[in-house]
């Protein structure tokens, strides 16, 4: 397997005094890498404000999606591992967030999820888990994957971006592992969403409207940034199904 996948110029603190340039390469990842995962998930986490938006995993979480080949991507830095992307498969016995969605039946076996992205707070704003997404997306839909589906909480603004640049599009919003509420996404990996009119802009802080709409048939598909909330566009979206 060719481990190096890409190489470039980022910036570390970016837009503080301390910005520098860092050379950095997205690389895929093995079991090797597991210690420096979970010392990067520490990291993150003792430097969130609000830790309820990233859920945390066991090693042994993580070691049992190393067993996929290409399911985990990771960029370097002087640093070691400063970000990463992990894929999982869940079929159809698992918690398949397909079925969270309404996909059909035949087609939980070609669900992917977005399981897990972190990114070191000093290399923030670089774009780097967009650029990984990108390129995991595309292992994902050459391993025969039809549907990606990921969850994101609603005070999660930087990685609800990211997903609808990648015309990923909210179909659920629902309290998941016990107690954590979060947006259910999804992308047909072979079939572009297609957005049709009757848009409905409403705050993100709405979570009852939201799922009211959702429960109507409308699909969230756009954040809008104002001076002082967000805002979700819903509208009507038609996603073919692949037979």
């Amino acid at each position: 397997m060719v481990s190096l996948i890409k190489a470039g110029i980022i910036k570390k603190n970016k837009g503080s005094p301390l910005e520098e340039d860092a050379c950095y390469e997205i690389r895929y990842l093995d079991e090797g890498h597991l210690n420096e995962m979970m010392a990067l998930q520490e990291v993150i986490v003792q430097n969130l404000a609000d830790k309820e938006i990233f859920r945390t995993h066991s090693i042994d979480y993580f070691r049992v999606l190393f067993m996929v080949e290409n399911a985990a991507i990771g960029a370097f830095a002087d640093e070691g591992l400063i970000a990463c992307i992990l894929l999982q498969f869940p079929g159809k016995a698992g918690d398949n967030f397909g079925a969270d969605v309404n996909l059909p039946k035949d087609d939980l076996s070609k669900v992917v999820h977005l399981a897990k992205v972190a990114v070191h707070p000093a290399f923030r704003g670089n774009s780097l888990q967009r650029k990984m997404q990108s390129i995991h997306l595309e292992v994902a839909r050459k391993m025969g994957c039809y549907h990606a589906c990921c969850m994101v909480s609603p005070k999660n603004r930087h990685s609800l971006e990211n997903m609808f640049s990648h015309g990923f599009i909210i179909k659920a919003l629902k309290v998941k592992f016990g107690s954590r509420l979060r947006y259910i996404l999804h992308k047909n990996l072979l079939c572009p969403n297609i957005v049709v009119p009757d848009e409905i802009r409403i705050a993100s802080s709405n979570i009852g409207g939201q799922v009211c709409l959702l429960n109507r048939g409308f699909l969230g598909f756009r954040l809008v940034q104002l001076c002082d909330d967000l805002e979700i566009s819903y509208g009507r979206v038609h996603a073919p199904m692949i037979q």
